[in-house]
């Protein structure tokens, strides 16, 4: 039926029978717009402060820390602090090098004593060592062990003052023939700090402009545009501005969550205020006032963004049970900068929009209107202009016999009820009535500026003709395109050509041209009183083995025994990986007496921790995210079946979207590396699956409130992809650019994420949502609104309505 929707004296809606009381989002998009020069003081003051805060976080951001809490690797690094803190908590190792000199020279003698006693006279240095040369070394370089204690954060702010000590002592004593370098856990993820923030600042670099353009073209306007731009950009801002000051009190923040905050940041925000701003334009074409139409904005569109953070926040909270605080910081960050989005969508877009109401149709060169999604199209010559607002006389064209009376009750219907009204013929079951007919009257949103059917609004009703063909055919090519993920290969890859001209690089080419690529130690407690262990035979085994370049044992004289192992083989290699899982099953079981406990720690078993945890909690962790999904979705929807073929839908994109960054590893190993990051699995499939429940909700809620008005399947789901088809294609394209700006990035584990997380959306926003997700729903009918009565007495009510 028509429904006469005016405003009351507060704004509120009127419907026949009497005032409803609007909704809570409803309410708070009223507010926000009727205050908004309020809203806006508050976000510019909390903004500002943003700013003020965030060049201290940068300087505060330490690197990820990559131990496994709870691993044998961490607790022998801090029983070997403990025990010998002339070893610390970590040990690096400190490599000389010369060109002209070799180590029996009294310069470079005087070189290594020097910069070995300004190095321990530093409070975190527990002791420096000087290593034999081992079988093979070049006698132009030296090592020496430098154990330095403290916390992760403590380490990694060592490395460059240690390294200027060493580095100027030496200098001095061989009159700059020798020089030095540290290489070591905290050095070494030091440098993907540094290199992570440059990656995140040229990143930022493409994707703000590349943003931009996208929003030129799918909103053909510079204001919009613009608008959208700068309100999603305090998303990434405040989310960094709220890490800044969580800092300040203490709170741990490394850089790859400031990397993952600021991209999923600015990608929501765009992607929120996007839809909001498009259904702000389409209630003012309808004739509502501003606050009221930002109230319709918020009461919809709004209440789609703020689900979906829910459901962002909801997988990313999946990830926690990694116990490794990589993982579950960037969790956080994930999580915060859906909150924050969801936030600024609600009540800053709201009073923006109000504020920027006479600009949003600006900057578009031809004569233009605004179309039922809110995007704007070109406007036909018989269009009139009232109060700034663009409205199109299209009935005639397309109602047939009787045209203009349709026309002239239109045109009535529309200004009804003063300012808040709207036509009153929108939204009706379909009829047999031809293109743009619903129940025997003419669909506004059907049909464009000429008086014919939209593009997308035919791509719809033949999607309906064909659903079985183009639910195989796109089937097909995601299944397709996963195929090739059984050739999957993850590890642990050092990126060496990013490293190559940095201090750490250098080093580590030293060690590895020499064949002492990596060090390990085996920790042994025993009682304190009693004598130490013996390890005799475990030295002996150590040193036959061809991987192993040269063995220490060593006594505290109390209660610890370590044997510190070099290792030839890289510390990246799957060879040293499964020669410290050898040392760990098979050396100290055999060689130690029984029942003697023993930890195996290092960098290259630390970073082997972390691959085999990221590995085994992938198993529980896709588990968590697709069973939280489904109930997420259940009490979203209210639907058995939709909920399942979301699920399924997505997994499918991020198995498809792993398939090609597969073949991209075989083909174009130069930018993304010939083998996937153990971690992008983990991280790439929560961030995909978080960022595609977005498109599902905001797609399927157009259609529900079709359907639960009207009762039309069919129906519905050409309404809903409509309305929903061109902006879910702008958002999708605004949130590729945002990630595939990280294809800039000069380290294979960025670059890894931003093309899979662009694939899948690219996958999920065109070949699931404009086609695969119709065309089942075209097939499933009446099944797809499935729900016991049983279940749903359990579930909390969900509305579907506008307000």
């Amino acid at each position: 039926m028509a429904v006469s929707s005016r405003a009351s004296a507060d704004g509120s809606p009127v419907l026949p029978g009497g005032p409803r009381r609007p909704s809570v989002w409803w309410r708070l998009g009223h507010a926000a717009a009727r205050r908004h020069r309020a809203v806006l003081a508050a976000w510019l003051v909390l903004v500002a402060g943003s700013f003020v805060l965030v060049p201290g976080l940068v300087e505060r951001a330490t690197a990820p820390d990559v131990r496994v809490e709870g691993s044998d690797s961490t607790a022998g690094a801090r029983v070997l602090e403990r025990g010998f803190p002339r070893l610390g908590a970590e040990q690096m190792m400190m490599v000389f090098a010369s060109t002209t000199l070799s180590d029996a020279d009294e310069p470079y003698q005087r070189a290594m004593s020097d910069a070995a006693r300004a190095v321990a006279g530093r409070p975190m240095v527990g002791g420096v060592d000087l290593l034999p040369p081992v079988p093979g070394q070049d006698r132009r370089r030296a090592y020496a062990i430098v154990g330095v204690n403290g916390g992760p954060r403590e380490r990694q702010e060592a490395v460059p003052v240690l390294l200027r000590a060493a580095g100027d002592a030496a200098s001095r004593a061989s009159g700059g023939r020798v020089r030095v370098h540290l290489v070591g856990e905290s050095a070494m993820v030091a440098e993907v700090k540094r290199t992570d923030l440059a990656d995140l600042r040229r990143a930022e670099l493409f994707a703000v402009p590349l943003a931009l353009l996208a929003l030129l073209v799918g909103l053909r306007s510079a204001g919009a545009a613009v608008t959208v731009l700068l309100v999603a950009g305090t998303v990434p801002v405040t989310a960094l501005g709220a890490l800044a000051a969580a800092s300040a009190l203490g709170t741990g923040v490394n850089t790859f969550m400031l990397a993952v905050a600021a991209t999923v940041g600015l990608g929501l925000g765009l992607d929120y205020a996007l839809l909001i701003l498009l259904r702000y334009r389409q209630s003012r074409a309808a004739g509502h006032d501003r606050p009221e139409a930002a109230a319709l904005a918020v009461s919809t569109a709004g209440r789609t963004a703020g689900w979906c953070a829910l459901g962002v926040a909801l997988t990313a909270a999946a990830l926690m049970v990694v116990r490794t605080p990589l993982i579950r910081t960037m969790a956080a960050g994930v999580s915060l900068s859906a909150v924050i989005a969801a936030a600024v969508a609600v009540t800053l877009l709201p009073a923006a929009v109000v504020a920027a109401d006479r600009w949003l149709h600006r900057g578009h060169r031809s004569v233009a209107t605004t179309g039922s999604d809110g995007l704007l199209r070109r406007r036909p010559a018989a269009t009139t202009r009232s109060g700034g607002l663009h409205r199109r006389h299209r009935l005639a064209a397309v109602a047939g016999p009787g045209g203009l009376h349709r026309r002239k009750h239109a045109d009535a219907t529309a200004g009804a009820g003063g300012p808040g009204g709207r036509p009153a013929c929108r939204d009706h079951p379909a009829a047999a009535g031809g293109p743009g007919m619903l129940d025997g009257r003419v669909d506004l949103d059907a049909v464009d500026g000429h008086g014919s059917e939209d593009g997308w609004g035919r791509w719809a009703r033949h999607l309906m003709r064909h659903p079985v063909a183009y639910t195989l055919v796109c089937a097909g090519v995601l299944l397709g395109a996963a195929a090739p993920v059984t050739g999957l290969r993850l590890g642990f890859d050092l990126d060496r050509p990013s490293i190559a001209e940095t201090d750490f690089g250098r080093g580590l080419a030293h060690m590895e041209a020499d064949r002492v690529s990596s060090a390990l130690a085996v920790v042994l407690p025993h009682p304190a009183g009693t004598p130490p262990v013996d390890t005799a035979a475990l030295v002996t085994a150590l040193q036959r083995d061809p991987g192993v370049a040269l063995v220490l044992p060593s006594d505290n004289g109390r209660d610890t025994t370590v044997v510190l192992v070099l290792i030839r083989t890289h510390i990246d290699e799957q060879a040293t990986t499964e020669l410290a899982r050898q040392i760990t099953r098979q050396f100290v079981p055999a060689s130690l007496p029984p029942g003697q406990r023993a930890y195996v720690t290092g960098p290259n078993v630390i970073f082997s921790d972390l691959m085999e945890e990221t590995t085994v909690q992938l198993g529980t962790v896709i588990p968590l995210v697709l069973g939280c999904s489904l109930l997420f979705l259940l009490v979203t929807f209210r639907s058995v079946l939709l909920p399942l073929k979301a699920v399924l839908m997505n997994a499918l994109a991020v198995t498809a979207a792993f398939g090609l960054l597969t073949l991209a590893t075989r083909h174009l190993p130069q930018l993304v590396g010939d083998e996937v990051n153990t971690l992008i699995p983990l991280l790439a499939f929560t961030l995909v699956f978080g960022l595609s429940i977005d498109y599902e909700i905001f797609l399927i809620h157009r259609i529900a409130e079709h359907h639960h008005a009207h009762g039309d399947n069919e129906a519905a789901v050409v309404h809903g992809l409509r309305h929903t088809a061109r902006p879910i294609t702008v958002a999708a394209a605004v949130m590729v650019v945002t990630f595939a700006a990280l294809l800039t990035a000069d380290r294979h584990h960025l670059v890894q994420l931003g093309l899979t997380v662009a694939v899948a959306i690219v996958l999920d926003a065109t070949v699931i949502r404009l086609a695969l997700v119709p065309a089942l729903m075209r097939i499933l009918g009446a099944r797809n609104w499935w729900l016991p009565a049983s279940l749903a007495r359990l579930l909390p009510a969900a509305g579907h309505s506008s307000r």
